[in-house]
């Protein structure tokens, strides 16, 4: 019988065996320098990555998109510019101020009251919360170097906000991760340590994702943030003519009110003991009015609703002082002044200098009246 021959098969390559079918070159090349140089690869465009993601967030908050920086006046700024697109040839008045103001003009009342015509000026809120003469000054900087320019502004007068000495002063209600580039001269000219800001600015602009994330999540959605470090409260509720609804009517003599008013008593008891109105608060007020003239600005003066139980906070030496300051700026400045400080009842404030909703949209519709009193040959002069 025919020997059968056994012919061995090849054995298949194992995946171990690999390497030692290639050349020595290509061994070379595909082998653990390979590895190294991926590897270095990787480090590399991860850090390239960082960098880019760390630079670009620090030039959009800086050049680009300065509202994420500061939301508040950002889209305060977005919605009195979408007015201005809306009414092209209406003059455009803003009110600056504090929470009485952000809170207390309505300006969407005065349109539903308003005369008609061109000439008829359009009431925009440009509060913001804390604000007193340095932090409207700081706003009005920021309008007149961005744009469009206003035809008139209201500046609110109020003294608790006069104060400049110690933890009272205006400065310490300011976050610096609220400042930019362009606020370095603002902080220069009236805080007390400039160069401490400086540092806080720079080291945020250092550590952009740690310093800003509890701003940038209240931005993209604040229900990441627990309640105590939401910081949305100023800005996310605004309306389109820059209005922040405040607390929902409530009748005089309710449990609420009086609870509010306790509360704050104390604060003010402190705002008002050694009570000094600061140099550099009359150098902002200088100020103010001298940048808005100068730029073609109409200006006016502005003293909100007070309960007669706030006024009657005041200790007598405050409130001459006030007065006397008040008139000072009023008459020797000549600067037109809307007093409404007794105009509204007491149970238009839920805590005696904020209004109630309610109240705010009809101490607006008069506000509107006076300022076309103060103004009446306010025109649509400033282009845009």
């Amino acid at each position: 019988m025919p020997t059968l021959l056994r012919v061995r098969r090849p054995r298949p390559a194992m995946i171990l065996d690999f390497p030692r079918l290639l050349s020595p070159r290509e061994q070379v090349r595909t082998g653990p320098s390979l590895r190294r140089r991926k590897a270095r690869t990787a480090v590399i465009v991860g850090i390239l990555a960082a960098l880019l993601a760390f630079v670009g967030l620090v030039l959009v908050q800086d050049y680009l998109v300065p509202e994420i920086r500061d939301p508040e006046y950002g889209r305060r700024a977005s919605r009195w510019h979408a007015r201005i697109a809306e009414h092209p040839n209406r003059p455009v008045v803003l009110v600056l101020g504090s929470s009485r103001v952000s809170m207390g003009v309505r300006p969407a009342a005065w349109e539903e009251v308003r005369p008609e015509g061109t000439d008829t000026p359009i009431l925009v809120n440009m509060a913001g919360v804390g604000s007193g003469p340095l932090g409207q000054l700081m706003f009005l900087r920021r309008i007149l170097a961005e744009g469009p320019k206003p035809d008139a502004i209201l500046i609110e007068y109020w003294p608790p906000f006069l104060r400049g000495d110690g933890h009272f002063a205006e400065q310490h209600r300011v976050d610096p991760l609220r400042l930019g580039p362009k606020d370095r001269e603002f902080v220069h000219d009236y805080y007390a340590e400039p160069e401490k800001t400086f540092d806080a600015m720079r080291s945020a602009r250092l550590h952009p994702y740690l310093a800003y994330r509890y701003r940038l999540l209240a931005q993209i959605n604040p229900r990441f943030l627990k309640w105590t470090q939401r910081i949305d409260v100023a800005w996310d509720k605004l309306d389109a003519w820059g209005w922040l609804p405040g607390v929902v009517d409530d009748p005089q003599g309710s449990e609420n009110r009086l609870l509010r008013m306790e509360q704050c008593q104390p604060f003010y008891r402190d705002q008002f003991e050694g009570f000094t109105i600061s140099p550099k608060v009359d150098r902002a007020y200088d100020e103010l009015f001298a940048l808005a003239r100068s730029h073609g600005i109409r200006v006016g003066l502005v003293f909100l609703p007070e309960s007669s139980e706030f006024r009657a906070w005041y200790p007598p030496e405050v409130e001459r002082a006030s007065q006397e300051h008040l008139a000072k700026l009023s008459f020797e400045l000549n600067v037109p002044l809307i007093d409404a400080r007794t105009r509204m009842p007491n149970d238009s404030t839920c805590d005696g200098f904020h209004l109630f909703r309610g109240a705010a949209a009809a101490f607006t519709q008069q506000l509107g009246r006076d300022v076309m009193a103060i103004f009446p040959d306010l025109k649509r002069r400033i282009d845009p």
